[in-house]
């Protein structure tokens, strides 16, 4: 692949009952220049009339006749974009807008180091109002900091762009995680094959889920407990369950103290405490159900698997 184009590229959106998000994101994929080589959207068994709002869009739709989960959704994206012979899929979500430039940013960093197998960037909450998006932003980014990685540990999923060949050769994702966590698992998989990622802080879409503090609650656990599961599935480094568990109970320390001190809201510090006290059983939950040993690629009984 020694020069890339934005035909190349597909953009690719797994959905699950998304409708009421989806217009701010095509009217951002309609002003993408230079455009992209295929607009995918995936229907994972919807049942709030997503896939039959997506019908009367120019995007090609993929449907699944039930939720399969994200894992199985990112496999028959990425398995589509292969079919059409594009060589990158750029991932991102259903509650993000994009940047005119994202396909030329995508492209001008993976150009610049063409040995990496992907890259990824931050998907931000700019301008949130809402408490819980305002705690989210402020202490649970999905983003890995403000400096740029050459060998990044994973790519957040809603803004991460693979080489489909990277992608075919591990197998594709992890299809036992169904809501979160296959990020972590797929980036792990990668580097552990010998593969190397790269993350680009300037790269940045805009989150626009609105979250309650009961979704933020059960994000932060989900989060932690799957996060978890890869982490042990696909050891990397020694004593890295022990320095995520760390790094949380740090934070239920300083997410609360930054709220009385800071912004003297004993709300936002009931908040903190409750989100990373979350993380922490996630991560506890996560620790206890996960084999601590290399995960395989996960076949599925034909049954499972839907056929595009």
């Amino acid at each position: 692949m020694s020069q890339l184009s934005p035909s190349q590229v597909a953009v690719a959106v797994p959905c699950f009952n998304e409708r009421l998000r989806l217009e701010p994101l095509l009217q951002s994929l309609a002003s993408l220049d230079p455009a992209p080589g295929a607009l995918l959207f995936l229907d994972d068994g919807s049942t709030d009339g997503t896939g039959t709002w997506l019908e009367g869009h120019e995007v090609d739709l993929l449907t699944h006749p039930q939720n399969f989960g994200l894992g199985a959704a990112r496999n028959s994206l990425w398995r589509r974009a292969e079919q059409l012979d594009l060589d990158l899929v750029a991932f991102v979500d259903a509650d993000v807008s994009l940047p005119e430039d994202y396909v030329a940013r995508v492209l001008d960093s993976l150009m610049a180091d063409p040995a990496a197998a992907g890259l990824g960037g931050q998907n931000l909450d700019l301008g949130a109002t809402a408490l819980p998006d305002r705690w989210r932003g402020r202490f649970w980014r999905q983003s890995l900091g403000a400096h740029s990685l050459h060998d990044a540990p994973m790519l957040v999923g809603a803004c991460a762009t693979y080489k489909v060949s990277a992608l075919q050769a591990v197998g594709g994702f992890d299809e036992d995680f169904r809501t979160h966590g296959e990020d972590v698992d797929i980036g792990r998989r990668l580097r552990r094959a010998g593969f190397r990622l790269c993350y680009d802080p300037a790269l940045v879409v805009q989150h626009r889920r609105e979250d309650s503090v009961t979704g933020l609650l059960r994000a932060c656990y989900l989060h932690c407990r799957e996060g978890m599961r890869a982490t042990q599935a696909t050891p990397i480094q020694p004593g890295e369950p022990r320095h995520l568990a760390w790094g949380m109970t740090k934070k239920l320390v300083r997410a609360p103290l930054a709220a009385l001190v800071k912004r003297r809201s004993v709300l936002e510090a009931t908040l903190g405490l409750a989100a990373c006290g979350a993380g922490l059983a996630g991560y506890l939950v996560g620790s206890v159900g996960a084999t601590p040993a290399p995960r395989a690629t996960t076949t599925l009984p034909d049954q499972r698997r839907p056929a595009l």
